[in-house]
């Protein structure tokens, strides 16, 4: 009769484990928590809490968004069209001054070499460059792309920008149609810019 009560003990005791395992345990212990939108998002949205969720996976890339990212893409906005329920990468979304078309009337600007006389090595995408031409200041814009002799774009491999991944030869920047006109205006007449930016 002993053998019985403690044989039925272990029975339940496995059948209790294997529930809370399948349940709950699985879930909570081995699966990864991620970003995912709970809608679909157009090209050119911006953000914001409500549109978040989280989603338990069994296996996640390295790239993934996980909860803990979603301050850093708060108020950016979707580089393109992105499902309901999709892993979320940090390439899917930008600052909303690097956005361009013509349903925001901005545009990729390239600074040709011959246009510059002095621009910073350490600019990188998204910094909000300042043009001076002739010690006057002409106009603010950020920047879209800061890429070397190769058409790369040029990264830093720390915060204080002082190891670079390679030297910047070619600046884009996002400009409205008022800006490239006056810039392009001074560059006919054989006028050179200074770049700085903070």
């Amino acid at each position: 009769m002993r053998k019985r009560v403690i044989g039925l003990i272990l029975i339940f005791a496995s059948l209790a484990t294997l529930g809370f395992w399948e349940f709950w345990g699985r879930e909570h212990l081995t699966y990864e928590k991620i970003l995912v939108l709970n809608q679909d998002v157009s090209r050119c949205s911006a953000v914001d809490e409500t549109m978040f969720q989280i989603r338990m996976v069994e296996e996640a890339a390295e790239e993934v968004l996980r909860p803990e990212d979603m301050k850093d893409i708060l108020q950016m906005e979707t580089v393109q069209y992105i499902p309901a329920e999709t892993p979320l990468y940090a390439a899917f979304f930008q600052d909303p001054a690097l956005s361009v078309g013509e349903d925001t009337g901005r545009y990729i600007l390239s600074i040709p070499g011959e246009w510059l006389m002095s621009y910073p090595q350490t600019l990188r995408r998204g910094d909000e460059v300042i043009f001076y031409c002739d010690g006057r200041f002409i106009a603010t814009a950020p920047v879209a792309y800061a890429r070397d002799s190769s058409n790369q774009e040029v990264v830093s491999s720390d915060d204080a920008r002082l190891q670079a991944s390679a030297a910047v030869s070619l600046v884009e920047v996002v400009v409205d149609e008022g800006r490239a006109l006056k810039l392009g205006k001074l560059a006919d007449e054989g006028k050179r810019f200074v770049l700085l930016y903070s």
